[in-house]
């Protein structure tokens, strides 16, 4: 992949209609030739690709739907690769740099090439004492993955950073139940207290907490 300054490269984009945060672990059935040729590059090469959320035009027809792709996004580190036939593939990527969507571009095999700037990764913050009670309840939901054996299926790996601001407001912004445009505008915050602000606002006014325990 190519560098422009030391802050931007060029990447190849893999949109989705979920977000990754850093840190996060997501697991990615790949098939198509396009995605399969990235994916051995990015092996070869031990470098990353970059995970976009898909923003769909409502308002365009299913045969000429219209995809745009969120500012924000997250470089994705491949962990784990298992052919399970000839063209097709299970992986499991880690998030591990989040990055401003600068332009984007299609290669004639349909892959999407994005210029993205690179953001500073979240500082460590301890957690303040009004919102022990929303780290209190990711380690419970730690606790429960843990005991039912689901780790496996986890959108996190260890270790367990519960004390500090910017791993457990990512964690549980994996978790909720909210939109992608709530989640790519949590993924943007620069500040991880500002971010576990918001994310402790929306628990506490939907009422999520029983429902995120089950």
């Amino acid at each position: 992949m190519t560098n422009s300054t030391p802050s931007t490269r060029k990447l190849p984009l893999f949109p989705l209609g979920t977000v990754l945060f850093p840190d996060g672990v997501i697991a990615l059935k790949i098939f198509e030739a396009r995605y399969l040729d990235m994916i051995k590059q990015c092996l070869r090469e031990k470098t990353e690709f970059g995970v976009v959320s898909i923003i769909k035009n409502t308002d365009t027809s299913d045969e000429d739907i219209s995809l745009s792709f969120s500012k924000i996004g997250t470089l994705a580190q491949i962990e784990d690769f298992d052919p399970i036939q000839p063209a097709l593939y299970m992986t499991k990527s880690f998030g591990t740099q989040r990055f401003k969507l600068l332009s984007s571009s299609q290669e004639a095999n349909g892959l999407w090439i994005g210029e993205v700037e690179l953001l500073e990764n979240d500082p460590l913050m301890p957690i303040p004492q009004e919102h022990q009670g929303v780290a209190k309840l990711l380690d419970e939901i730690i606790s429960v993955i843990q005991s039912e054996d689901l780790m496996g299926e986890a959108p996190f790996k260890k270790p367990f950073k519960v004390d500090d601001c910017g791993w457990v407001s990512n964690r549980l912004a994996e978790l909720l139940p909210i939109s992608l445009a709530q989640k790519n505008h949590l993924l943007a915050q620069t500040n991880p207290r500002i971010r576990l602000d918001l994310i402790t606002e929306i628990i506490e006014d939907d009422d999520l907490r029983n429902l995120m325990m089950h």
